[in-house]
């Protein structure tokens, strides 16, 4: 018996290991990546129920619930994967057959079904307690095993009183089974924290080689940039109307090199380089209302809750001046014809949070994923780097910047600092 729930515990692990070692590259959400990890649990649970551990009559236990467990709540927050393994493990009960057949049917449903209502919100969970969840359903099924078997004891009129060591049975396969559910829960983690790191490594690089790009090029392109512009300016004073109207876009478009070549200086040095005590509900005041005839013109109105005035934090007040006037300038020039930007900012468990909401047109979940991307924007006239910078700006604060967005919807932005707490 112990010999066949190990085997069950290789049979679960096997299909998390294909995936970490031939799937860690593709992403998650596409189609055939969650069909083949659905058609893998549902394999995995098929192949338990196929060696099981005989209780009485055609009742059986086994660790089947665990790869569909996993499959379903970690799926990226798409049903798809759960619903082929769950479909797997019904097609692969019913031909199996038994008398139990109408209480293994059940137990796929009692034991499976509520996994389901965990899809949407699981990825937002802490790492521990997505584990803490997989854990709990698991056990949650095994009292539905255990009821279930009591039931088909009832219908059938049997009875184990005559069968000591079923109490052996039921203990280590509740004991394997949890701890089956929690090394699996890791190892999904795991691949999750690998993910991440690849992420942000990738990421680092690409900023490496921009930041690169601008600290060695910035200041040798400005530099003849403001002679020109300089000269442009002394002709204007001696030119007719015509020509003074060309010199005149010359001299925009200089202006606009000058921008770009900024955010590049700003990208190579992100760092805060003057850190003061800022009192962030006046701070939020005064940003607005610089941000104000510009919403106007745009038809947009801004508001702000922020009713605490112990709000402190610790920063370069020049850069997350321009880190809200770009993230505020964005959310009224993301709303088409007329809208909403509220800013909000609040304190919570060390940190304050601000945030910047908007009723514009919103992103997809593709341009959410590249938005803060080296050169990726979303405007006919942006560079793709004001974001990142932004970026750059907030993490040499301590801090961190988040974007929340659906198509038609509207954007949140959430920044998070840490609270600033004197002695500390």
């Amino acid at each position: 018996m112990i010999n066949q729930l190990f085997i069950h515990l290789i049979i679960i692990l096997f299909p998390i290991f294909i995936q970490q070692f031939f799937f860690s590259r593709k992403k998650s959400d596409s189609f055939r990546y969650q069909a083949i990890s659905g058609i893998m649990f549902g394999t995995a649970a098929a192949i338990c129920m196929a060696l099981p551990v005989n209780v009485i009559g055609s009742f059986q236990l086994d660790l089947r619930n665990i790869p569909l467990i996993i499959a379903i709540v970690y799926s990226g927050g798409k049903p798809l994967p759960g619903i082929i393994a769950a479909a797997l493990a019904v097609a692969f009960r019913i031909h199996l057959g038994g008398d139990a057949l109408m209480e293994g049917l059940l137990g796929v449903l009692l034991c499976n079904v509520p996994s389901f209502l965990f899809v949407k919100a699981f990825p937002k969970y802490s790492s521990f307690k997505r584990i803490a969840v997989s854990i709990g359903l698991c056990a949650a099924s095994l009292a539905v095993a255990f009821g279930l078997l009591y039931l088909y004891l009832s219908i059938h009129q049997l009875s184990l009183d005559d069968r000591p060591y079923d109490a052996y049975v039921f203990t280590m396969t509740g004991l394997v089974s949890l701890i089956g559910m929690a090394i699996s829960s890791l190892l999904k983690e795991h691949m999750i924290e690998s993910a991440m790191l690849k992420e942000e490594l990738e990421r680092s690089e690409k900023l490496k080689i921009v930041s690169q790009i601008a600290a060695s090029v910035a200041h040798e392109v400005r530099n003849p940039l403001t002679v020109v512009k300089g000269f442009l300016q002394l002709l204007k004073e001696t030119v007719d109307d015509k020509k003074r109207e060309y010199l005149n876009i010359a001299l925009s478009e200089l202006d606009r090199a000058e921008f770009i070549i900024t955010d590049y200086l700003n990208l190579a040095k992100p760092q805060a380089d003057q850190l003061e005590r800022i009192d962030v509900s006046a701070f939020l005041q005064g940003s607005l209302e610089i941000m104000n005839s510009y919403s106007l013109i745009q038809n947009v109105q801004i508001q702000l809750n922020c009713n605490q005035t112990d709000l402190f934090v610790l920063a370069d007040k020049p850069k997350l001046t321009q880190v809200m006037l770009n993230l505020i300038k964005n959310g009224v020039e993301a709303i088409p014809e007329t809208g909403e930007v509220t800013v909000n900012a609040f304190y919570r468990n060390d940190y304050i949070y601000i945030e910047i909401i908007d009723t514009g047109i919103g992103m997809t979940k593709d341009e959410l994923e590249q938005i803060g991307t080296a050169f990726y924007t979303t405007k006919s006239t942006g560079t793709g780097l004001g974001l990142l910078v932004t970026n750059r700006i907030i993490e040499a604060m301590s801090g961190k910047l988040t974007f929340e967005s659906e198509s038609g919807k509207g954007t949140k932005v959430k920044i998070r600092l840490p609270a600033y707490q004197p002695g500390k």
